[in-house]
């Protein structure tokens, strides 16, 4: 699918278009802008494409993402909790004319260069800056802008972000590329609680297996076969622990027909055991 072109409106008057937004399930296609965006999840869970990179998000998920890069949020299926987020978004000319003739500022910008591959923060400092987001919501004028610089300085500290798209990822990939990618990403959503034949997934990109396998590794930086392990466990984590499902049926949900090959899986990403990650969440 072609990433559309989003119109953002903010405004002769501001330098910052701030938004809470509350809705049923986050409905934004892929799509991309030419202003940055900072994103930070208040409510719900599901998968977030940026680039070509594609992982799940939670709530306390922050991510800023960088003028042009394509980036869409879809809700897993079954979930039924809103979504609510807050969004700030800002003109490229922010840095550019803001804060280029400043010394002091050169640790944002340098930041702001890395989020042209999206960047996500950590957890601890998310939390934190969640809430300030949340008070920007109801600051207007230079109050406002005084604000968000704060933000961006204190994220710009962060020593434990994140790079989402790859080092080789750029928009101006041909529209075939990026059309190709999202018919893999797309079929592998529909299906991944299925069996999933790598030959089935390299027909839908319209490739020879062979070719497939190494387009995949080099646009995502790992095999078809990981990021489909990755993927089943992540839904099988919000299932142990939204769902009233025993272990085995968890297993089965999530595309794993071998219990046991499920459990060895769970426990490599995981570092515990499926009925123990239940456990804990139960128990806290």
């Amino acid at each position: 699918m072609k990433a559309l072109f989003e119109k953002v409106t903010i405004g002769e008057q501001n330098s910052l278009l701030v938004k809470r937004l509350r809705m049923t399930a986050f409905d934004a296609p892929w799509h991309y802008h030419p202003e940055y965006e900072l994103t930070y999840i208040i409510r719900s869970t599901g998968k977030r494409f940026v680039g070509d990179h594609i992982g799940s998000f939670d709530v306390g998920d922050l991510i800023l993402i960088g003028p042009n890069l394509p980036h869409s949020y879809r809700n897993d299926d079954g979930i039924t909790v809103p979504a609510e987020a807050v969004v700030v978004q800002f003109p490229a000319t922010f840095g550019e004319t803001l804060l280029s003739n400043l010394p002091e500022a050169e640790r944002i910008r340098q930041m702001m260069n890395r989020s042209q591959y999206g960047v996500q923060f950590s957890p601890s400092l998310s939390q934190t800056i969640g809430r300030r987001l949340e008070r920007l919501v109801n600051r207007t004028g230079m109050d406002r802008v005084l604000d968000m610089l704060g933000i961006l300085n204190d994220l710009s500290a962060d020593s434990e972000v994140v790079l989402l798209a790859s080092d080789g990822y750029e928009f101006s990939a041909s529209e075939a590329d990026t059309e190709r990618m999202k018919r893999v990403l797309d079929y592998t959503l529909s299906h991944f609680r299925e069996e999933v034949r790598v030959d089935d997934v390299a027909s839908v990109a319209g490739m020879a297996t062979a070719a497939f396998c190494r387009y995949f590794r080099r646009r995502t930086g790992k095999s078809f076969i990981e990021y489909l392990t990755e993927l089943r466990i992540s839904h099988a984590r919000k299932l142990l622990t939204q769902a009233d499902l025993s272990v085995g049926q968890v297993g089965l949900e999530c595309g794993f027909n071998n219990i046991s090959h499920f459990h060895r899986q769970f426990r490599l990403q995981t570092g515990t055991t499926p009925l123990k990650y239940q456990a804990a969440y139960r128990a806290g």
